[in-house]
């Protein structure tokens, strides 16, 4: 759950620091007050990319930072993994400038791939520009499992299958070459072992580099500071030995006398720190920044060697070690080899026809569930195919069906959302024809039908809703603001709309709007409740906020 956000110097928001509570938080504002700029915000500390134009004019850089709890034990195997500090609640910070954008985690540079990853622990964001969870074919299974409170676990199926198969290959390479590999891996580790890579290590060289570029003129900077401070701190001295001989004469100089004491012990601390300072930076662009660039380009050296992204070094040389063990050991019998693979395919299938077998029962339930929300927002006429098929994989040594087919965590199974917006269209991929406000819509669908069949997400999510309630009205957005309301107590819902009809059922509302200082436009936010509230629904019913009869019409909706 999200439980604080602050954004600054991103397109009108200056500096905005919001605490967010659970349930349903809703924002509304004028047109161009800034309301999607938070679901940007948003987005960047999920991976999107970053585009500079986003930076407000003037400032150098935008930030992003949020603090995010739960879902403990998720997180903790994440930050391990990645070997990033293991540290709740989570911290993740986003900064969009020139150039590259950079990220971090518990304040450890990291990569955007690992925002992106880290973002499927804490929320969904289905907005009019990002529809990540949606879009994706390939995120489509994970969607729905969660939808359906599905949870695979076929991790230790498919690592015994991967190893069984790299073992098998192993010897009966060995059989042939098992020398000239023995050598080649030899010299590919003796090269590794000098570099020693570790994980997380590539992108913290790189963050590290940047102020050791500066390291020459640091150094400038504090041996200037410290010729000042040494040729200043004798003046000092002088001027308190004259007040010394003032005070034999006049004992009221005497606080004088104490200040200038003071003064000159700060300036011969200050000396000494500057003086450290130089030494310390000139000693950093002497020899530390020689290392870190020899160690980089020899990062870079050894990935264009093996064929991989730097930052793969360690996992690669995992690999070739796992290899060469095997390689070494190659006593063991084929045939041995080869009934241990087969043992771990079987126990994979089995697995994962179990699996796949509860996602084909429990997806009927789901398209009708689907369906029938779909036409109470909006989309009358709307069908939902779940289209449920084996991920096949060329070479797999795993059989369903005389198919061979994938071997990954989430089983073999393949899924794909397929719609047919209306009656005689017929049913085309989602992607390529349900729009931003559909694909909300949908979302929200998919999510409340998870909990009406009593499965969903265990641990609460925070649900981004950009503009779900795009072109509708009357009845509809009624509907949309109960569905969204039902989705506020299980999970924490963040939505940004147009409609009193929606905004009316939120627990908390916030409204965006532009102030002008200096001849600088920014936005800011105000949350509202009582009067202020009723106006402000009466503003998005009728655009006039004092009007008597909007005024009493937003009273009905809160009411209702």
């Amino acid at each position: 759950m999200l439980s604080s956000l602050r954004i600054q110097n991103l397109a009108l928001v200056e500096d905005l620091s919001l605490d967010w509570g659970p349930g349903f938080t809703v924002l509304t504002g004028e047109t161009g007050a800034g309301k999607s700029l938070l679901v940007d915000a948003l987005s960047l500390l999920v991976g999107a990319r970053g585009d500079s134009e986003l930076v407000r004019h003037g400032a150098e850089r935008a930030t992003v930072e949020a603090v995010v709890e739960g879902r403990f034990e998720a997180w903790r195997a994440f930050l391990l993994e990645r070997g990033l500090p293991d540290e709740q609640p989570v911290v993740l910070r986003r900064e969009v400038g020139p150039g590259r954008s950079r990220a971090w985690i518990n304040g450890a540079s990291c990569a955007l791939a690992d925002l992106r990853e880290a973002g499927r622990f804490w929320m969904r964001l289905t907005s009019q520009h990002d529809h990540q969870s949606l879009l994706g074919e390939e995120r489509h299974l994970a969607l729905i499992d969660e939808v359906l409170g599905l949870e695979p676990c076929l991790e230790s199926e498919a690592a015994g299958v991967k190893e069984a198969e790299a073992a098998l290959k192993a010897r009966r390479r060995s059989e042939a070459e098992r020398g000239q590999r023995l050598e080649q891996l030899a010299e590919a580790l003796a090269d590794l072992d000098k570099l020693a890579p570790r994980p997380g290590e590539w992108a913290q060289l790189k963050a590290d580099r940047e102020p050791l570029r500066h390291a020459v003129h640091l150094e400038q900077a504090f041996r200037e500071a410290a010729e000042a401070l040494n040729e200043g701190l004798p003046k000092v001295e002088l001027a308190h030995r004259a007040v010394m001989r003032a005070v034999a004469h006049w004992p009221d100089a005497a606080a004088e006398q104490d200040r200038l004491r003071s003064a000159a012990l700060e300036l011969e601390d200050l000396l000494a720190l500057a003086q450290d300072q130089a030494l310390r930076w000139g000693a950093a662009g002497a020899d530390r920044i020689e290392a870190m660039e020899a160690r980089l380009a020899l990062y870079e050296r050894l990935a264009r060697r093996h064929r991989c992204e730097p930052e793969e070094l360690p996992g690669r040389m995992q690999a070739l070690k796992g290899e060469q063990r095997s390689l070494l050991a190659g006593e063991t019998p084929i045939k041995d080899l080869e009934a241990a693979l087969a043992k771990a395919a079987e126990r994979y299938r089995s697995a994962a026809e179990v699996l796949h077998g509860q996602r084909a029962a429990a997806i009927p339930g789901l398209e009708s569930e689907v369906q029938k929300r779909l036409g109470r927002l909006g989309m009358k006429g709307a069908r939902l195919q779940l289209r449920l098929a084996l991920a096949e994989e060329a070479g797999s040594p795993v059989q369903q069906s005389g198919r061979p087919v994938r071997v990954a965590a989430p089983g073999f199974s393949a899924l794909a959302i397929w719609i047919q917006p209306n009656p005689g269209e017929g049913f085309r991929p989602l992607a390529k024809i349900a729009s931003g406000g559909e694909l909300s819509r949908l979302m929200l669908a998919l999510v409340g039908a998870g909990l009406v069949l009593g499965a969903g997400v265990r641990d609460g999510l925070t649900l981004v809703l950009d503009e779900v309630d795009s072109g509708l009205g009357g009845e509809t957005a009624l509907a949309v603001g109960q569905a969204v309301a039902e989705l506020g107590n299980a999970h924490q819902v963040l939505a940004v709309t147009h409609l009193a009809q929606v905004a009316a059922r939120a627990d908390r509302h916030g409204t965006l709007l532009k102030e002008t200082e200096g001849g600088r436009t920014r936005s800011a936010l105000r949350w509202v409740e009582g009067e202020a509230r009723n106006r402000e629904l009466a503003r998005l019913l009728s655009g006039h906020p004092d009007r008597a009869e909007a005024l009493e019409h937003a009273r009905v909706l809160l009411e209702g």
